[in-house]
């Protein structure tokens, strides 16, 4: 899940502002891939909102909800259905769903409706190919509201699911072995006060 990238360019301005001379990785990954580079040491930081469970030595704190909404392009056959659309109608189409690269959620699958999926291991991929109508997909808002204001993309009511909800809850992961130093502290504060 991607956090909200105005939010996220605001901070890193004024990351550099404060710390001009510490440089700075960014890295955009979804799922495990976010953990797997705090895991080993590559990364003092992770932002994740995709993960249901954190490792039990990583430390994690809240940063904001991210609101989450189905969608597909006004061509596909389920943008012409009223109402609630029950999970057996929604299995009948191919669902676009995010992947994982890292092996720790290996077998597992996030919100998973229909047994036709296409994985794609970034959300940048799944955007175009929801707009292009070879699927339907669950999106942060903040990324489709300027296509469902043009009309590329529609929202789609699908049945309750236990495993989709209707927002992402983005933190900030460290190990608890190697918190963040004061710049990355600094960093994780920024992002608390700018999502707040």
């Amino acid at each position: 899940m991607r956090y909200p990238i105005a939010a996220l360019t605001e901070a890193v301005r004024a990351f550099h502002a404060a710390f001009p001379i510490t440089p700075l990785r960014l890295y955009v990954e979804a799922l495990g891939a976010v953990i797997q580079p705090v895991l080993d040491g590559r990364s003092r930081i992770g932002i994740i909102g995709s993960l249901p469970e954190v490792p039990s030595n990583c430390g994690s704190e809240y940063l904001l909800s991210v609101p989450a909404i189905a969608v597909v392009s006004p061509s596909h056959p389920l943008a012409s259905l009223r109402g609630m659309i029950p999970r057996a109608t929604a299995a009948g189409y191919v669902q676009l769903v995010l992947t994982d690269r890292s092996t720790l959620t290996e077998g597992r699958n996030f919100g998973v409706m229909s047994p036709l999926i296409w994985r794609l291991a970034d959300l940048g991929a799944k955007h175009a190919f929801l707009r292009a109508g070879l699927g339907w997909g669950i999106m942060p808002q903040h990324m489709v509201e300027e296509d469902i204001a043009r009309g590329t993309l529609v929202t789609i009511e699908l049945e309750a699911h236990p495993s989709i909800g209707s927002a992402f809850s983005m933190h900030a992961i460290y190990r608890k072995d190697m918190p963040p130093g004061p710049a990355g502290r600094w960093f994780v504060d920024q992002l608390k006060q700018r999502s707040s």
